[in-house]
């Protein structure tokens, strides 16, 4: 009786430990359009040339990560209107929280 016990509890314990460590964590749309709104804000508002920003299109990457495309508008005297969008990678940190993992390289054009 005491083997048979033994046994179950070793096969439930790792049952257990192999659901735990298959656990991702999720990222929603939300989170990650949110993540990069507040993002656009804080450059655009560091970066004293900039005029306004905007937030383009999420894509889902997989189930904790997606690419936000964001927009920084400039105004030159001399050469116009500029928009500058850039891609910026979130993802899931092990806690839980959304975090910035990467950005892509600005790419500037005449609006």
């Amino acid at each position: 009786m005491r083997i048979k016990v033994l046994v179950l509890a070793v096969v439930a314990f790792f049952a257990l430990t192999t659901v735990a460590s298959a656990f991702k964590w999720y990222m929603s749309y939300g989170q990650a359009k949110n993540s990069t709104k507040e993002f656009a804000k804080a450059f655009c508002e560091a970066d004293r040339e900039c005029v306004d920003w905007g937030v383009g299109p999420c894509l889902r990457r997989s189930s904790s990560r997606f690419d936000c495309t964001m927009e920084a508008f400039y105004r030159d005297a001399e050469i116009g209107d500029v928009e500058c969008d850039m891609v910026l990678h979130w993802g899931a940190n092990r806690s839980g929280y959304v975090v910035l993992k990467r950005h892509g390289p600005p790419h500037c054009f005449r609006a």
